[in-house]
């Protein structure tokens, strides 16, 4: 059994230059450390982080990787993820090579992709994933190889408003 942590990235600042730059806002950094926080005292141990490499994605990512202590060499930045739907966010997850012990891998990614995710994988029914809101997910399978073909079942969401 494997676990997916699917985070939205935190709160930005609106933009009119390129929305790829857009940083995040104070309220975003403090939500983002709080809802790191909150998987720490959760349990959670996430493994690897792929993100979307968007600024606001980058910066949310990490605030999680310091708050979790998760070394950089395990994070990695995808241009796949920027604005990713449903195929988008799974070809970047089968990017992991077989026998690689990842036990949880989170993605930090944009809406509507990242609700549309959970939502076509495991019949959750969530209406929006918020801004620095967490889904989880686990994935019956022993290696990430079987992803697509693995049985997923949603655990539960965590919100900054929560």
């Amino acid at each position: 059994m494997k676990t997916l942590i699917i985070i939205r990235h935190a709160k930005a600042e609106q933009g009119f230059g390129k929305d790829i730059e857009r940083k995040l806002t104070d309220r975003g950094e403090r939500n983002a450390a709080k809802m790191a926080s909150l998987l720490k005292e959760k349990g959670y141990h996430i493994d690897r982080i792929f993100s979307s490499n968007s600024e606001r994605t980058m910066q949310t990512t990490r605030i999680f990787a310091e708050t979790l202590d998760i070394p950089g060499n395990h994070i990695r930045y995808f241009e796949s993820l920027y604005l990713a739907d449903v195929l988008g966010i799974t070809e970047t997850i089968n990017w992991l090579r077989e026998g690689e012990n990842i036990q949880t891998l989170a993605i930090v990614a944009h809406n509507p992709g990242v609700t549309n995710f959970v939502n076509d994988l495991t019949h959750a029914g969530i209406d929006s994933l918020p801004t620095c809101g967490i889904a989880v997910m686990e994935v019956a399978m022993n290696d990430w190889s079987s992803f697509e073909a693995a049985k997923k079942t949603f655990v539960t969401t965590f919100s900054p408003k929560d």
